[in-house]
């Protein structure tokens, strides 16, 4: 062994792994600004995307009930509804009755975040066995409604829905329940939150595969993306539901992998043990359904549920306007 040999060994410290190349740092470096860089165009491609990926309406101009047997013949007294807006933009509905001259109470629904109201006939078959009436109506900028769609404009669409069937159409506060699936469920919630703060609540509201909040549903489908900094809009139902005084029911499938159970769980959770007429909140579990599912797979379960949920919360069947 040469004597620069023993020189090289007798310099390195026991225990110590040697140095890495000067070149592998440098290059190590350089794909972690590559990957922070990518990560972050992502991000904010996302950013600007983020509306487009959770609104997709439908772009039918004309949804004109006529022109839909499947729901005049459940319905043979469906009208169009135009219903003007908080910011003037006037957006379409059904209003869905089976005899203008029988007494009947009240539905809102407020559909998910895809399509529009022709698409719903099977949610529309069960409610028309409970005897109701049916206000249906397409947000901003679906289908023949104007505007652009918003958390903002979507609340406008929930108030000027309940103005349009208390005001123009007359029926009571007493008489109506709330309804809405996926995102319709989150509107369900804003308005009748915005309802029992006003003193003047629906007789209840149902919602079926709802979520706790906007912000929770995108952290479950993009965990590593920074939802809670860079969502617009947040739907937090679950600060809202703490507020609703008025009985409420929530279904949810078990198999539901686009709002996953235990965020429809979360939501119940937040919602006031009993009401202020002394019912108690009810959940449902549906068993075997999904999401887009829902409503055909727990069909029968659904329409046993609003029938005894109709029968607690509004015990008298009303005159209709």
């Amino acid at each position: 062994m040469t004597d620069s040999a023993v020189s090289s060994e007798s310099s390195r410290q026991p225990g110590k792994p040697d140095k890495a190349p000067p070149g592998l740092w440098a290059r190590s470096r350089v794909v972690l600004r590559k990957t922070l860089t990518v990560y972050l165009v992502v991000v904010i491609l996302l950013a600007f995307l983020q509306r487009s990926l959770l609104y997709h309406p439908s772009k039918t101009k004309d949804l004109s009930v006529a022109q839909y047997p499947d729901v005049t013949k459940l319905y043979p007294d469906a009208q169009d509804a135009r219903i003007e807006c908080g910011d003037g933009v006037t957006i379409g509905g059904w209003l869905l009755r089976q005899n203008k001259d029988e007494k009947s109470n009240l539905v809102i629904h407020f559909h998910g975040n895809a399509g529009d109201r022709a698409r719903r006939v099977s949610w529309y078959q069960i409610l028309q066995q409970l005897d109701v009436d049916v206000l249906a109506v397409d947000y901003h900028g679906y289908a023949d409604s104007g505007g652009k769609a918003t958390e903002d404009t979507l609340e406008l669409d929930a108030q000027a829905t309940w103005k349009y069937a208390t005001d123009k159409l007359g029926y009571s506060p007493d008489n109506i329940i709330v309804t809405g699936t996926s995102l319709g469920g989150a509107m369900a919630v804003y308005l009748t939150a915005r309802q029992c703060e006003a003193k003047q609540p629906p007789a209840g509201m149902a919602t079926i595969a709802t979520f706790s909040s906007m912000v929770d549903t995108a952290g479950y489908h993009y965990p590593w993306l920074p939802v809670g900094a860079i969502l617009v809009d947040r739907y937090p139902s679950d600060d809202r539901i703490a507020n609703i005084t008025c009985p409420v029911l929530l279904l949810h499938g078990n198999q539901d992998t686009v709002v996953p159970q235990n965020l429809g769980e979360k939501l119940f959770k937040a919602a006031p043990a009993i009401s202020n007429s002394g019912h108690r909140k009810r959940w449902v579990n549906l068993r075997g359904a999904g999401h887009n599912d829902v409503i055909h797979v727990g069909r029968r379960e659904i329409l046993s549920e609003l029938a005894a949920f109709q029968a607690k919360v509004i015990p008298a069947v009303p005159n209709k306007p």
